[in-house]
């Protein structure tokens, strides 16, 4: 008599399943004898944050906010990067950091409003006491130290030749205050400023942008002749408003008079300026016809007089001076 076949107990089956322990897949994929790259090390402040993120990303900002063209200090995506370091140590945002920070003469330096600002958030206080055009004096005062009282005077002024500047001709209170500010964090402060320039410190009509250029970036003679043609043409604008400054003019309102006389004031149609974001600008003007104001500057001047009076003269073949505007 033949035995009947066993029948399989579903419910045997299922139960016995769910016995099987699982096994990870790794364990059975071969060992790799090379071990993994280990990721970027990141140093950590007291507060958790990263000081040194991933350097990819920190490149492709640095180049994103540097292709934005909002921030004509910096001159490079290296020079943007640094910057945004920087004012990352220092507690800076990066786009704040490339709003207030500069490479100028081969040094990293800040705005002194940006330096102030820094300086006020770790606990240091200031009183002005005295601001005018001739003398800034500011206490500044921070726990566990005696007060320091800085002072910045017009005769200071002239030591550091600032009196020779556009900006300091116009504005001297100002430019006393700032410096004066400057001044007394370094010396009060200095764990504070960092050893830190502000830009009004390094001359804010005499600044000199560090032109980095990337390794990748071929150097090309037509790009170095075209970039000191830009320096000539900025330091004749900069020698024209340093002197309607010294006239007691205002350089706007000077500009507003030359668009006038750029086109019926003269024998020929010149282009001492135009507009840039629809601001008058001297750098949209033609470098001749710049020279060619610099060196009529004194008649120009009259012309403007007369102009703001209501007086307008245009000039004439037999004028006691040969001027060929």
């Amino acid at each position: 008599m033949k035995k009947k076949p066993k029948t399989l107990n579903k419910k045997k089956i299922i139960k016995g399943l769910h016995k099987i322990r699982e096994v990870p897949l790794n364990k059975f994929q071969p060992k790799s004898d090379k071990a993994k790259p280990a990721e970027l090390a990141i140093i950590k402040r007291d507060d958790d944050r990263a000081v040194i993120p991933d350097s990819s990303n920190l490149e492709k900002l640095g180049k994103f906010l540097f292709q934005s063209h909002l921030f004509p200090a910096v001159q490079s995506v290296s020079g943007a990067v640094t910057i945004i370091e920087y004012g990352r140590e220092l507690g800076l945002k990066p786009v704040q950091a490339l709003q207030t920070m500069s490479i100028i003469k081969g040094r990293i330096c800040i705005e002194a409003k940006a330096l102030l600002a820094l300086a006020i958030q770790k606990g240091l206080t200031y009183k002005i006491l005295k601001s005018n055009d001739d003398i800034c004096q500011i206490q500044f005062s921070r726990a566990n130290f005696e007060p320091h009282v800085e002072t910045f005077t017009s005769e200071d002024a002239k030591r550091a030749k600032l009196t020779d500047k556009t900006s300091y001709v116009q504005y001297p209170r100002i430019m006393n205050l700032w410096r004066c500010v400057s001044n007394g964090i370094r010396a009060y402060a200095p764990d504070l400023a960092l050893g830190l320039y502000s830009k009004e410190e390094m001359g804010a009509d005499d600044i000199i942008e560090v032109h980095v250029q990337d390794e990748t970036e071929p150097k090309k003679e037509e790009e170095q002749k075209q970039k000191a043609a830009e320096q000539e043409k900025d330091s004749l604008i900069e020698d024209i408003k340093y002197k309607v400054a010294k006239a007691g003019i205002e350089v706007k309102d000077f500009k507003k008079f030359l668009e006038v006389f750029q086109h019926e004031g003269t024998k020929e149609t010149r282009e001492f300026l135009g507009y840039k974001f629809g601001n008058l600008s001297f750098h949209e003007g033609k470098t001749e016809d710049l020279l060619l104001l610099k060196q009529n500057l004194p008649y120009a001047i009259d012309q403007f007089n007369k102009w703001q009076k209501g007086q307008t003269s245009e000039p004439t073949p037999d004028s006691k001076e040969e001027i060929k505007l």
